[in-house]
């Protein structure tokens, strides 16, 4: 479930929609909402993953991926919304890439950085976070070593381990 279209948590329209029935039934859906609860969790985490490795405030943080999903450049209900929010609160320096979503993330995100390719995001990043899932990234292995501080957190699991590289995976 977690690469398609998202509602107004991180899960489709079509669960809100179950939960919505299920309510009107007099069923409680209790495990469709702890999953809702901990999908809508997992930027904050990524965050808090993020803090445990380095202080960002004032410091280049690069988000891969501005779209909610790959093959999309649409960024409506993306999960790099409150990734960004949480890192200007810590007052980073953002700096965003995606293959086709730039433009969508601007109209929202006009004081962000918007670099042209992922190494370019990267070079002289103090951190990377992984939000969508694009097979580019994945590819990424060297422009890592352009990073300040290589800590990454992938929030994809498609970015390999390496020595030399700080490395936090989740998923959601």
């Amino acid at each position: 479930m977690s690469q398609v279209g998202w509602g107004g948590s991180c899960f489709p329209k079509d669960v809100d929609a179950i939960r919505a029935a299920a309510r009107e039934a007099g069923y409680e859906p209790l495990l469709l909402d702890a999953a809702v609860a901990v999908n809508d969790g997992q930027p904050e985490r990524m965050l808090e993953l993020l803090d445990s490795h380095v202080d960002v405030a004032g410091e280049r943080v690069a988000v891969l991926g501005l779209a909610f999903k790959p093959g999309t450049d649409d960024t409506r209900n993306s999960r790099a919304v409150p990734v960004i929010e949480g890192l200007q609160e810590r007052g980073a320096d953002v700096v965003g890439y995606d293959p086709v979503a730039t433009d969508n993330m601007r109209e929202r995100f006009p004081d962000v950085d918007y670099a042209d390719s992922a190494a370019a995001a990267l070079e002289g990043a103090t951190a990377a976070l992984v939000v969508t899932d694009w097979d580019e990234f994945a590819a990424l292995d060297d422009a890592f070593d352009a990073m300040a501080e290589p800590v990454v957190v992938d929030g994809r699991r498609i970015i390999e381990r390496r020595d030399g590289l700080t490395y936090e995976g989740l998923t959601w």
